[in-house]
């Protein structure tokens, strides 16, 4: 996930790497908060099977990212070096 972000940010992969690991801490610190009430609700064995179920539908995002990552990419790309191009003939 971090590549893909210096991949996609290439001017900012600092900020687009903070960006990600505040997300992902956040999601971490909520999950770690709230996990404890969803085991009171639903018991152990019904909480972490639902959980299994959160990560494999998950897991289709890879798919996505896999199969659509390179074209949307590449279209950025070409996006940054048309408006970079842009802004050079207003100067």
């Amino acid at each position: 996930m971090n590549v893909m972000l210096v991949d996609n940010y290439p001017k900012r992969p600092a900020t687009a790497t903070a960006a990600n690991n505040l997300v992902r801490c956040f999601m971490g610190a909520g999950g770690t908060a709230g996990i404890i009430y969803v085991i009171d609700a639903l018991g152990r064995g019904w909480t972490f099977t639902l959980v299994a179920g959160i990560v494999f539908c998950s897991t289709s995002i890879l798919l996505v990212l896999l199969r659509y990552g390179g074209d949307w990419r590449r279209a950025r790309m070409e996006r940054m070096e048309a408006a970079e191009k842009a802004a050079a003939e207003k100067a």
